[in-house]
């Protein structure tokens, strides 16, 4: 009778190993998977610290170069597509901050600064879709009245309006 308990045991233990030992590998695969997110998010963070050094210190092409692997990591994150667009303005790469700005506003209809970028790389690309960027800050302007967003909503204006006033003028004065 022992044998025959023994022999049921050890079947119903090697029965049972297969689920245990996938469990574990289960578990093992998502601990590394977790590892590797923590790892990326680090390395999100670090390059989105350099871009916004980067700016800072007007270094426009180093900005690029670290606000680049973040939109493509997170693509979802208008953050990073905010720095891409304001490396490349700052590199004079309209088309560039063109494509990038629409991104951040399909993104995020309602952000400023995405629609004020996407304004000013209009108006340097002469694109006539300028003056609804404008007219959308300065309604954003009125909208505010004072707020705590003021001020930057009306610097926002001005770039979009010195962008036009600038493609306006002949092209021997640039």
């Amino acid at each position: 009778m022992r044998r025959i308990g023994f022999a049921v045991l050890a079947a119903a233990l090697l029965g049972a190993a297969p689920a245990f030992a996938q469990n574990s590998e289960t578990e093992m695969y998502e601990a590394g998977a977790n590892a590797m997110a923590g790892a990326q998010r680090e390395v999100t963070q670090r390059n989105i610290d350099m871009a916004t050094r980067a700016l800072r210190e007007k270094d426009y092409a180093k900005a690029r170069k670290y606000a680049q692997p973040v939109t493509r990591a997170d693509p979802r994150r208008v953050e990073s597509w905010l720095l891409l667009g304001t490396a490349q303005q700052g590199l004079k790469d309209w088309s560039g901050a063109r494509r990038t700005y629409t991104t951040a506003v399909r993104l995020a209809r309602d952000n400023a600064e995405a629609q004020a970028g996407l304004g000013v790389a209009y108006a340097r690309t002469g694109d006539p879709k300028a003056a609804t960027q404008l007219a959308w800050i300065a309604a954003k302007v009125r909208e505010c009245g004072g707020c705590w967003r003021a001020g930057q909503l009306a610097r926002f204006k001005t770039d979009i309006e010195t962008a036009l006033a600038d493609q306006a003028q002949p092209a021997a004065a640039h």
